[in-house]
């Protein structure tokens, strides 16, 4: 697999995961944080996207999980709202970058051929 689509908004997963096999990359999507890292642990992925929040297990927890099992995987957190403090937080837990809400398929196309040529 190459990518890894962590959200709870069932649209945000159809429209990545549309977008990204149309340019025939393998996706899997999860649809809570528990399910995204169960399916990381199970498969081997080259960059993952994980809503900041969702019911249950937060983006950052999921992010965090991710991390003790892969420190050097690219990790997107999407995010609608994002303050300066928040942004420095995540940096400083080595998140890769922030895909904000709302994205064009530009922006996405950009992180995805950054990472997987």
């Amino acid at each position: 697999m190459d990518v890894l689509i962590i959200d709870d908004e069932k649209n945000i997963r159809q429209l990545l995961k549309e977008i990204l096999e149309l340019n025939n990359f393998k996706v899997d999507t999860a649809k809570n944080g528990r399910e995204g890292i169960d399916l990381f642990k199970e498969h081997t992925y080259k960059l993952v996207f994980i809503d900041k929040r969702m019911p249950g297990i937060s983006g950052e927890e999921v992010f965090s999980e991710i991390r003790k099992t892969n420190k050097m995987i690219p990790v997107y957190i999407i995010s609608a709202f994002q303050s300066t403090t928040e942004l420095e937080i995540l940096k400083e837990a080595n998140i890769t970058g922030v895909l904000m809400k709302p994205f064009t398929i530009e922006e996405v196309m950009k992180i995805v051929r950054k990472h997987l040529g």
